[in-house]
């Protein structure tokens, strides 16, 4: 069977999956990208330090990374959902009251609010405590979805154009609907940020965190400035 087969097969009968393997996609290349800017930094090294042999080692790399890149850029685009195609939610991304009313036992899963996750881990049936950014200090909350608001609310803060810039990125979006528009028609759950600014919320923790992860570095921060807590893992729930 063709690959263009096995994805159709998947998108059809395994439709859950075939967001977790495109989310998973995405972070990869997220992940490839970032190594691309390291890449592009010792080039430059290598070019000050006149070593044009290095310089052109790390050249040919980054030729045959690209390459790559651009085939996961095609295997996420054939995943892609079609409008109004959607999994069953998790647990984890429902709010409170519908949470213990779907698992009346959910204290048992409980975890340590103290420990640090990062933003290169898989939130899949997590449910978030809290984060830190920028001044060290916990911010509560309930879902990934109020991970999401919490954080665009401080980058707005800190650049408004910036943040609106987004909007016309199409890194920053999906492949078929806007993630952060000034426009809500097209939106599958829109969430006023502030006026003419609205954020897909339509999204699962790891579709989140990839998104977490562009704006981040678009605002010139690191993966490891974010420090994310869990409240609970129902991990167990889904074996």
């Amino acid at each position: 069977m063709e690959l263009e087969q096995i994805i159709q097969l998947i998108k059809k009968d395994f439709p859950k999956q075939s967001i977790e393997i495109s989310e998973s996609l995405e972070l990869l290349k997220e992940t490839i990208s970032d190594t691309m800017n390291a890449i592009d930094q010792k080039m430059s090294d290598a070019f000050r330090r006149r070593d044009f042999t290095t310089r052109r080692e790390y050249e040919s790399i980054a030729v045959s990374i690209h390459s790559y890149e651009n085939r996961l850029e095609e295997l996420i685009s054939m995943l892609t959902l079609d409008e109004g195609e959607m999994y069953e939610v998790d647990v984890s991304e429902l709010n409170e009251e519908e949470e213990k009313k779907a698992i009346p036992d959910y204290a048992a899963y409980t975890v340590d609010n103290n420990v640090e996750h990062t933003l290169y881990e898989n939130f899949t049936h997590i449910r978030p405590d809290s984060f830190k950014f920028i001044n060290n200090e916990k911010i509560l909350v309930k879902t990934w979805i109020d991970v999401l608001l919490e954080t665009s609310e401080i980058l707005v803060q800190m650049d408004n154009d910036k943040f609106r810039q987004f909007e016309h990125n199409p890194q920053m979006n999906g492949k078929k609907s806007k993630y952060i528009s000034s426009n809500p028609n097209g939106m599958r759950k829109p969430r006023l940020l502030k006026e003419n600014l609205y954020l897909e919320t339509n999204m699962s923790g790891n579709g989140i965190r990839n998104l977490l992860l562009k704006m981040l570095k678009a605002y010139g921060f690191k993966a490891t400035d974010y420090k994310v807590y869990y409240r609970a893992d129902y991990s167990e729930l889904n074996q």
